[in-house]
């Protein structure tokens, strides 16, 4: 299932949702929220003691304090199906996620949970059958919904939960499925249909769809800890499950509105923060905090994959970055190291930095043909931060080094977002920076060529959203 289908399956099922109900209460799958303002990612959990730096020399996903798994209620009151591997999948997935939700909303929110009404695992192809808040049972092709109307949740059961699969493992289920739930977590602390239709401004589809991703990134977070009987994910698992959530994000292009559903920074953002945080910092995602990261298409078009509003060559793109880095490390009472793009040879351990960092450009090129021209900036952004670690003394070898440079790059990429820099963004480059930070070490690698040990996808994401979020300072320079 490529992500310009799922948008086409998603746009097709959100309108027939919206002409039936007149509300953005029922949701189709992965649809999104904005960036938070106020970076949250170091607040502990009420059940947590934890002591954590914003980039700490350690790797940022702690060792899982593994708490026995909650023992399921019994079989999920799952209709439809025909007990294929597929539809046990999503069994266990409803059954293990509403049994942790069960357990943690009255824990977080002193409230006892009520259980959703049903779960609807539909074949598109069958008419007479159609799935809950939908006329045809077509519209839910490639798709998932929460129905507010019957509390129930419904899938595609014969494309979507084995394309997912397929295409990102089981993980990739759970993430959707537990999007969904996440709804009904919404719906129960407050923001129904009738809180929506009455504050349609206090509540737009952003909020309501990033508040369902962070839900979601709090149930992830407790199968990759192993709370959840009969779901168990990895650290790549993870990933690849928040691959699949970003693979449902706006089109590029796509016009900032009220019905906007978010970029890959967006999702990406709200996810971590419920993976990292806990249910109570999803619930209190405002609309104020919300703010937009999409570009509309008034800026350079992006007709391709993304095309930076400057040319694209990373010699070009190096002089704004250049100077950037310059200031920051002037306004800490140092000079920037020189920055050389050579072809051919490897940074050396440990003299890369000395007086000239040197950057591979078949490095920049590769990163650049897989993901984009974004992608290929940040790299090269986060080798003038370790210029600029080396000026100012700071590590450039080791883990928090690498971790430091990612999150700097982000801090660059935060002023050109502000379009106070001389390069601008095109839609879509955000979201190779994300796609490019998830799947692959290059910006996080020190000096040394070395990527911090243990670290992940999701905890590059989070080090680059940390400084677009909060600028140098939450990066510690």
């Amino acid at each position: 299932m490529s992500a310009t289908e799922s948008h086409r399956a998603y746009t097709r099922a959100r309108h027939a949702i919206t002409f039936l109900l007149l509300t953005v209460s029922i949701v189709g799958l992965l649809v999104t929220e904005g960036s938070q303002i106020v970076d949250p990612t170091t607040t502990a959990r009420p059940d947590e003691v934890t002591t954590r730096s914003v980039i700490p020399d350690r790797p940022t996903t702690p060792t899982p304090t593994r708490r026995p798994a909650r023992a399921a209620a019994g079989p999920a009151p799952v209709t439809g199906g025909a007990n294929t591997p597929d539809d046990r999948l999503a069994a266990a997935a409803v059954t293990g996620v509403e049994q942790f939700w069960r357990a943690e909303f009255p824990a977080r929110f002193g409230r006892p949970w009520r259980d959703i009404r049903g779960f609807v695992a539909v074949d598109p192809a069958d008419a007479a059958n159609p799935p809950p808040c939908l006329r045809r049972s077509l519209d839910l092709s490639e798709q998932a919904l929460y129905c507010p109307m019957t509390d129930s949740v419904a899938w595609d059961r014969a494309t979507l939960v084995p394309e997912l699969r397929r295409e990102y493992g089981d993980a990739a289920v759970v993430v959707a499925l537990a999007h969904e739930i996440g709804h009904a977590v919404q719906d129960r602390i407050g923001v129904d249909m009738a809180a929506q239709l009455a504050e349609p401004e206090r509540f737009p589809t952003i909020l309501l769809e990033g508040m369902a991703d962070c839900f979601a990134g709090v149930a992830l977070d407790a199968v990759a800890r192993g709370e959840v009987a009969g779901l168990s994910a990895d650290p790549l698992q993870v990933d690849r499950a928040l691959q699949a959530l970003l693979s449902f994000r706006d089109p590029v292009g796509t016009i900032p509105r009220h019905g906007a559903h978010g970029n890959a920074f967006d999702r990406a953002s709200a996810f971590i923060r419920g993976y990292r945080s806990g249910a109570r910092e999803c619930a209190a995602m405002t609309v104020e905090e919300v703010t937009r990261t999409e570009l509309a298409p008034g800026s350079v078009p992006d007709p391709a994959r993304g095309t930076l509003g400057q040319p694209t060559r990373p010699d070009a793109v190096g002089s704004d970055t250049r100077d950037w880095f310059a200031r920051l490390t002037a306004s800490r009472g140092q000079r920037l190291p020189s920055v050389a793009l050579v072809s051919g040879v490897r940074c050396p351990p440990a003299s890369c930095v000395l007086a000239t960092v040197t950057v591979p450009r078949e490095r920049l090129e590769s990163v650049h043909r897989r993901f984009g021209d974004y992608a290929g900036a940040t790299v090269l952004a986060s080798r003038y931060a370790l210029a600029s670690l080396s000026a100012l003394g700071r590590p450039t070898v080791g883990p928090l080094a690498g971790r430091t440079a990612v999150c700097l790059a982000g801090a660059y990429t935060r002023t050109v977002l502000a379009r106070d820099r001389g390069v601008t963004l095109s839609p879509g480059d955000l979201d190779e920076a994300v796609d490019s930070l998830l799947a692959d070490d290059q910006a996080a690698r020190d000096a040394a060529g070395d990527p911090p040990t243990g670290d992940t996808g999701l905890d590059r994401v989070h080090h680059f959203r940390t400084g677009v979020l909060g600028g140098p300072a939450r990066c510690g320079v």
